[in-house]
């Protein structure tokens, strides 16, 4: 049992929790990307373990459920420890933006770093293998059916529309504002 807080269709918060696959219409968990792109603007992504029940041996990149009483944040902090032992800061990521699904809420954020494939501590049961790719080598391994496109094609909008940005509400509009670096 998974349990998540329950967050309903205005992305509020509610006082209970509930296990993530008993959720029913109008109740929301959070879920959490991290795209990890390095100076090269390659794309950091994982093979499952293919002892994976879903998807096993497909490519994707970070991502997991958020736990209860964890936020966005500290749930893809948890994400990028366990499952390839990249221990960062808040301060280190940067937020894209949100969309919704079905029954969760996907916050994504964007981790800049040059780590060093052999420095990668790999969770043995749920990855096998990492590796930098371009972001159109990553397209033709979900053209060939070998990744998961959970996300990617949000992640292609705001990296080619929106990259080193992000995405604020000013008097209820979006605006993309660009990071000063």
């Amino acid at each position: 049992m998974e349990l998540v807080d329950v967050y309903n269709d205005k992305h509020e918060k509610l006082n209970y929790t509930k296990d993530r696959k008993e959720l029913k219409e109008g109740e929301f968990r959070l879920s959490c990307f991290v795209w990890i792109i390095n100076d090269k603007d390659e794309l950091l992504i994982q093979q499952r373990a293919s002892t994976s029940k879903k998807y096993a041996d497909y490519w994707e990149t970070v991502s997991g459920g958020v736990e209860k009483d964890e936020d966005a944040i500290t749930g893809i902090i948890r994400e990028l420890d366990e499952e390839l032992g990249i221990r960062v800061d808040k301060d280190n990521l940067r937020f894209i933006g949100s969309y919704a699904r079905v029954n969760d809420f996907v916050e994504v954020f964007l981790l800049k770093t040059n780590i060093d494939i052999e420095d990668l501590k790999l969770q043995e049961d749920e990855v096998q293998t990492a590796k930098w790719v371009s972001i159109k080598e990553f397209e033709n391994i979900l053209e060939n059916g070998n990744g998961i496109d959970t996300g990617y094609f949000i992640f292609k909008e705001y990296y080619e529309q929106f990259y080193n940005g992000y995405v604020v509400f000013e008097d209820g509009k979006v605006v993309y504002k660009k990071y000063n670096n």
